[in-house]
């Protein structure tokens, strides 16, 4: 059932949870108020799309389904398509200024000298030790 078509539930005015029995009443309801011949085939495809139960799985997918993702993407960028985009002629930053943004515990790390043998070597400062177990009171 495309989008644009309302909810054969809300053609009824029934909710998701309501019983065969209960549709059939809200269906003869709704086709006695019904004045014209489109609100009628409105309320009889609304009925018929909830009497057969693949059917009414099928409107309830489309009830609660996400929305179209193209149309979704569209919406939460519509505000980035205002900005111009970089060209690609802009210069970038000499590596001189990037320097900085490197963490100094790496650089340590780098200092760090190899493994002698074909074993990983641990860098010293997180080497084991006693220094790095916390204080325990033992009593007495």
């Amino acid at each position: 059932m495309p989008a644009a078509e309302p909810s054969p539930y809300a053609v009824l005015g029934i909710t998701p949870a309501a019983t065969p029995p209960e549709v059939h009443a809200a269906y003869e309801r709704a086709l006695a108020a019904a004045t014209g011949t489109v609100a009628r085939e409105a309320c009889t495809t609304a009925y018929l799309h909830l009497r057969n139960t693949g059917r009414r799985l099928g409107a309830d997918i489309l009830e609660y389904a996400a929305p179209d993702p193209s149309t979704t993407a569209r919406e939460a960028f519509a505000g980035v398509t205002n900005e111009p985009l970089p060209t690609p002629d802009a210069a970038t930053p000499p590596i001189a200024t990037l320097i900085p943004l490197r963490r100094p515990t790496t650089a340590n790390d780098h200092r760090e000298p190899p493994p002698t043998d074909s074993t990983f070597a641990t860098p010293t400062r997180f080497a084991a030790g006693a220094d790095v177990l916390p204080e325990v009171d033992i009593p007495i």
